[in-house]
């Protein structure tokens, strides 16, 4: 059970930082002199995130299948990761 908070946690942290990234990053573009960006990428249909700046002005959106699939991707490399350590402590010993 306590591999499974680890877990979960895990991938709400890097959902957390997808949702960060997300409304930071058209701030960090109007800083660094872009004014005309528009950004809506999509998987299997689906919008990742929608990033719009004219001019001054800016809107950035996170989606619902975004958050999904950061969080999945954050369990994926927990996961990934303890697979990794634990082969490592195997042949170290």
């Amino acid at each position: 059970m306590v591999k499974f908070f680890k877990a979960f946690s895990s991938g709400i942290s890097f959902a957390l930082l997808y949702l960060f990234i997300v409304f930071v990053s058209p701030i960090v573009l109007l800083l660094l002199g872009y004014s005309d960006i528009t950004s809506k990428p999509s998987l299997f249909g689906a919008s990742l995130y929608s990033i719009e700046i004219e001019g001054q002005r800016f809107v950035s959106e996170a989606t619902i299948f975004g958050f999904a699939l950061a969080l999945i991707g954050g369990l994926i490399i927990y996961f990934v990761s303890q697979l990794l350590v634990s082969s490592l402590r195997k042949t170290a010993a």
